[in-house]
Parts: structure tokens; sequence; C-alpha cells
């Protein structure tokens, strides 16, 4: 009787266990939000698969990153305007986010510019930013791959050409700037996809951040895709 009532007992704890990993890694419906400056895809979708060397050139891929929001961000260091704030917007997020919120989500920076962005121009550079910022960077193969299966676009452009980031807002160049000096493009400049991908805890892309949001706004946004 005793070994029966043990097998029940364990039968309903195990059962408790699974449903609350199911509701822990179902994201809330993105359906009648009112986001702040953020924009949902008609519908969420899985995202690509993602694979690169981070700065010790370990690998890491999106499926290690299952269980935390994850946001996905391309661009490089001489970038001139979006670049720089985003990061210093996104890790005012993260600055703003609790012990509990920094534990459900994860920044990643990926390099679109792997010939200048090495990994010593990259760690410095990203000492301006959040230390919890993960930098990816592969070979030029592999990150122009990436890009491809993310829908992201990229180019070099001419050195003075318009990079083509969208909706730049020269009122946050002075904010930015005290946190960053922005690079200069150099020999030639990077166009490319300015927004950020938020990929939810189950791994499907269900919000695109702007560029230019502000923080504030990402971080009113990120919190209705984390909770």
């Amino acid at each position: 009787m005793r070994r029966r009532i043990l097998q029940v007992t364990t039968s309903a704890l195990v059962g408790l266990a699974i449903v609350a990993a199911i509701v822990w890694l179902t994201p809330p419906p993105m359906t009648d939000v009112e986001w702040a400056g953020a924009s949902p895809p008609p519908s969420p979708y899985p995202a690509p698969e993602l694979e690169l060397p981070d700065l010790d050139g370990e690998r890491v891929n999106l499926a290690s990153l299952r269980g935390r929001t994850t946001v996905l961000f391309f661009g490089f260091t001489n970038c001139p305007d979006v670049c720089p704030a985003t990061l210093h917007s996104l890790s005012r997020v993260l600055d703003d986010f609790s012990a509990r919120e920094l534990d459900r989500i994860r920044v990643v920076f990926v390099t679109v510019d792997p010939e200048r962005d090495t990994p010593e121009r990259l760690d410095e550079w990203m000492a301006n930013f959040h230390p919890e910022i993960l930098t990816l960077r592969g070979t030029e193969e592999e990150v122009m791959e990436t890009a491809r299966e993310w829908g992201v676009h990229v180019a070099q452009v001419p050195a003075g050409a318009h990079a083509g980031h969208m909706g730049h807002d020269p009122s946050l160049s002075d904010e930015v700037n005290e946190a960053v000096t922005p690079g200069a493009p150099g020999e030639y400049g990077v166009d490319h996809t300015a927004r950020s991908f938020v990929v939810d805890r189950s791994g499907r892309i269900v919000l695109f951040l702007a560029p230019f949001q502000g923080w504030e706004a990402m971080a009113a946004d990120l919190r209705r895709v984390i909770r």
C-alpha cells in the first residue's frame, strides 16, 4: 500500500513538473498588446539557425539559449549611428532589469564586418556596453550565411555613402556620444538591417525592436515578452 501511495505521489510530482515546464516555455500571447515602439510579425515563426563563435572561440548556437528570451542585433563597430545607439539602449535596459529579469533574457550582438572587427577590436568596443551582452564573430562566409537566413540585408558601401540606417534620430546623438564614441566608416561602410530580433524562450521570433526606439520603450516591450 505504501509503495502504491509513493508511486501515485511520484507520478503527481512528475506531472506537476511537466506542467510547470510547459508553462515556463509557453510564452504569453502577443495579440492585443500595445507595444511601446516594437512591432510583432504577422504571426510568430521559428527562428533560423544560429551558430557562431564568441570572442573566446567557443561556438554558440541558439539552442543553447533556449529557455531565455534572446535579443539578436546585427551590426559593426565602425557604425556611425544605429549600432552604438542600439547597444547603448539595450545596455540601459539590462541596467534597469532586476536580477530575476536578467536571468530571463540574453542580448546577442553579431558583427557583420568580421574583416575589421577582430576579436581585439570587438573586445575593446564592447567594453562600452553592458558586460552581459554576448558578442559573436564568424568568418565572412559564416556571417553572410547567417544574415541571409535571418533576412538581414548586409552590403559594403563606399566611404561617405549613406549606409542605409533607417530612422536616424539626431536627438539621441549627445546621449550616445557621452557613453561611446560612434565609429567612423573608414574605407567603407556597411549597409545593414537595423532592427533587432526578439526570440521568445520557445525559439520563435515574436517581436522586432525598432532602431532608435529608446531604452525605456525597449524595456517596456521586452518586459511584456519575458513575463
